[in-house]
This record gives C-alpha cells, structure tokens and sequence, in this order.
C-alpha cells in the first residue's frame, strides 16, 4: 500500500513539474509571437524659386533646374500589430513610444497620422532652409526580438540638408514586452557601475581595432576628440549587448560608424539583475 501511494506522489509530482516547465517555456517565448507591420510613406515635392526681379537663366545659357530646390522625404517603418487579447496594450504602448521617441508626435495620433504629421514637419523645414538644393529625410525602422522579453527597434535616419555630405544616424530601443516600457542605460547598468561599463568597452574596442593603447587609437583616428563613453544606443540581444557609435561619436566621419558587442558573461557583475540572466 505505501509503494503504491509512494509511486502515486511520484507521478503526480512528475506531471506537476512536466506542466510547469512547459506552462513556463510558453509564456517565456509569448513575446515572440508579437507581430509587426510596416507603414511606408513617401513625398517628393519641387520648389520654385520666389523672385519677381529673377531674370530669366535661359537668357545667360544657364540650366533653369539650377534654381529649383527639390525634397524627397520617405518614412518606412515597422510598428507592433496590436491584437485582442494580452498584448493588445503592450503593442499600443510601444507604439506610442515609437511615435513619440523616433518621430516626436503624440502617442495619442495613430501611426497613419503621426507619420503624416512626420512628413509634414520635415516639409516646414525644407521650406524655412534657403540653403539646400537638394533635401532628403528618408526614416527606416525595423524591430527585432532580442533577449527574452525584450525586443529592440532599430531606426536608421539618412538625412542630408545641404553641406559636405549626408548624415546616417543609427537609433536603437529597447522595450519591455511584459510592461510596454521603454528600457533606459541605467535600467540595465545602475549608475555606479557604468564606469566600470566603460572600461570594458574600452577594452573590447582596442581588442577589435587590434591595439593595444589609447595612442594607437588616435592613430587611426578614435577617440582623438573625445573620452570613451558609454553609448545609449544600444541593443539587449539574446547571446550579448551591442553598443552602437555613430559617424563623429567617437571617430571622424570618414571612420564611419563603430558597433561594440560584450557578452553578458563579460558584464555579470554589473549588469542589473533583472536582465543579467543569460537565457
């Protein structure tokens, strides 16, 4: 009687543990299931010169398309696909942090809209620039699931408003899929470790560059104006965290820009725990 009430126990313990570890693994991979869909959006517009004195550049041999000033302005983004159900405000929530972070529009527009508006502030700018000829703002963003939980969004702005050459900036955030929340630097890393942080990254880019002091650095053009920092754009990817530098950040433009990966075993002593876990 006690081997058979014995060998029950075991077998509903058994099953217990089996329901939940499966129990466990769906809800850890729910955040995957999250969708997303672009929103593109595009305007090319000519402006004529406003000059009733302007004499004809006909009459000189001249290309009358020199006077004119031309925009282009694209917008192609991805954005969380909101479904009834559990993730319904999450998506809403990092949406609004998309429209609000990369496009600086109320959360409280749609994505249509906020866009539109995104276009039409481009546009008052191009029209108050007497510089520029030649006017383009083209946005592309994408999202990407990173470590659990999280997922990253990636937005590369391609800009040139007159000057030498154009300008790419590279964005990257972080949301929480659990709480719709934005994930800060000091989320992830407190404020007393980041000097710590710092170091590390130091470290990782001399490695990368193949050197082995700050002299070195300067010689190919790294950190000659400015100290190591800890960059802000960064991603929470599933196997390591990727620090993005862009064009003048901590190298010249002909440089480009510069990605630093460390791996979460490199930084377990300072991360917080809340993302310090290596799943």
């Amino acid at each position: 009687m006690k081997r058979h009430i014995t060998h029950c126990i075991q077998l509903f313990l058994g099953s217990f543990f089996a329901l939940f570890t499966i129990s466990c693994t769906s809800s850890n991979n729910d955040w995957q299931n999250i969708e997303f869909y672009n929103v593109e959006k595009m305007e090319q517009l000519t402006e004529e010169p406003i000059n009733a004195n302007q004499v004809d550049s006909a009459d000189f041999g001249l290309d009358s398309d020199q006077d004119k000033r031309e925009l282009d302005v694209k917008v192609d983004m991805q954005f969380l696909k909101p479904e009834n159900g559990a993730n319904e405000k999450v998506c809403n929530l990092i949406n609004g942090h998309l429209m609000e972070l990369l496009l600086k529009q109320s959360s409280e527009l749609s994505v249509d809209e906020a866009v539109a508006e995104y276009i039409e502030d481009v546009k008052s700018e191009f029209h108050g620039d007497e510089v520029a000829n030649v006017y383009y703002d083209h946005l592309t963003g994408r999202a990407e699931y990173g470590k659990e939980n999280v997922i990253n969004y990636r937005l590369i702005e391609d800009v040139f408003t007159g000057g030498a050459h154009p300008c790419v900036q590279t964005t990257i955030l972080r949301f929480n899929t659990q709480t719709g929340d934005f994930i800060t630097l000091n989320d992830v890393f407190p404020t007393l470790n980041q000097p710590q942080l710092q170091k590390i990254l130091l470290e990782k880019l001399m490695k990368d560059q193949n050197v082995h002091s700050i002299d070195e650095l300067h010689q190919k053009g790294i950190l000659e104006m400015t100290d190591m920092f800890v960059s802000n754009n960064f991603a929470l990817l599933e196997d390591s965290i990727e620090f993005h530098y862009n064009e003048y950040d901590i190298a010249p433009y002909a440089a480009g820009a510069c990605t630093i990966r460390v791996s979460y075993q490199d930084v377990k002593d300072i991360i917080s725990t809340t993302w310090g876990n290596h799943k």
